[in-house]
């Protein structure tokens, strides 16, 4: 390669945003929530015999993770496990039945209803990409019915949010709202997974025209 095209080359790497990934925390709760949880509780599906966090009522879980290594960006992922007879958006119905998940500095994430009711028309306010909605029951589910609970049954949803985040520590709260009994409506979280990221500045496109522009003009000089 002569010298304008390794130039040329050398220009396109300052124009490529370089990312570092890292999973710092994850859990299937196949063996213990461990000390990051608020809470050490855990169940077991009546179908495929999977463990997760809960069940959970009207209250908040708290994940808390220190020690962070150095990032610009965080991404969390997990399963939501909505459980029995969540009414959505439906008063009527014992709603409206709320699941929101934040920052415990006050970034919030998700604040949405959810619906295993479709026989009473009880909508829901999530959907995939809008969760501020007046969508059918089950609407943006992975899995539908899947968990084997009875009393209008389940789904699970899988969520996922990236945010910019640089702090060494962060606690993200999962909270219920607006549900009836456990024996009627729960929750619980499974696979969940928290990712940082650093991404490098890219340089301003004026600033490296003025830093090509003597070397291509070297680079035709001595080509």
């Amino acid at each position: 390669m002569n010298l304008l095209g390794k130039i040329i080359v050398a220009c396109s790497l300052l124009l490529t945003q370089v990312s570092q990934a890292s999973i710092i925390y994850q859990n299937d709760f196949e063996a213990s929530a461990g000390a990051q949880w608020s809470t050490s509780l855990l169940d077991i599906t009546p179908v495929g015999n999977r463990s997760f966090l809960g069940q959970f009522g009207n209250e908040t879980v708290s994940l808390s993770l220190d020690n962070l290594e150095a990032h610009n960006t965080m991404t969390i992922s997990f399963d939501l496990f909505v459980i029995q007879s969540w009414d959505g958006n439906q008063v009527s119905g014992g709603g409206f039945d709320v699941f929101t998940f934040g920052l415990a500095n006050g970034l919030s994430l998700l604040s949405t209803t959810f619906s295993n009711t479709p026989e009473f028309n009880h909508n829901q306010s999530y959907s995939a990409s809008n969760a501020n909605g007046d969508f059918v029951a089950h609407t943006g589910a992975a899995e539908i019915n899947s968990l084997g609970y009875s009393f209008y049954g389940d789904s699970v949803y899988n969520l996922s949010f990236t945010f910019a985040h640089a702090a060494n520590d962060v606690q993200f709260n999962f909270n219920a709202s607006g549900l009836q009994s456990m024996a009627d409506e729960s929750w619980g979280i499974d696979n969940v997974v928290v990712e940082v990221s650093s991404t490098n500045n890219i340089p301003e496109p004026s600033t490296l025209f003025l830093f090509a522009l003597p070397l291509l003009a070297l680079a035709r000089k001595f080509n």
